[in-house]
């Protein structure tokens, strides 16, 4: 191995260290703001009530000339645990924790959605 080729790898290997250093704190760093999730509950279009996405679990119901739906936040995430309209559609979505997913009811124009300070994964259809 000549004088030069062990510059190279050295000079490789920093770099490749320094953006692992950068990827490793960035982790970091979303992982510190995730407490800073938050649902917004908009109801016939109009928002309802922001809530704090965190560990522990609050029920919040609504009921408006449409119906009734109960919401459970926990777990850093947020679900529609219950609805009195025919299709539950909004019930079947499951549990929702990452920022820009929504749980929407039609039938009584009730609309999660999670928001906050972390981007939302990216999937493969919008690559």
């Amino acid at each position: 191995m000549k004088k030069s080729d062990f510059i190279i790898a050295i000079f490789i290997l920093i770099i490749a260290g320094t953006f692992l250093g950068i990827n490793k704190y960035r982790s970091n760093f979303i992982k510190q703001n995730s407490s800073q999730l938050y649902a917004e509950i908009y109801v016939e279009g109009k928002l309802y009530k922001k809530v704090p996405i965190l560990k522990n679990e609050q029920v919040i119901e609504i009921e408006n000339e449409h119906g009734k739906n109960m919401i459970k936040i926990h777990d850093n995430g947020v679900e529609m645990i219950d609805a009195d309209c025919l299709d539950k559609i909004c019930v079947q979505t499951g549990f929702k924790k990452e920022v820009s997913e929504t749980i929407v009811c039609l039938p009584h124009q009730v609309v999660v959605e999670i928001k906050g300070n972390m981007e939302g994964k990216v999937d493969a259809i919008s690559n």
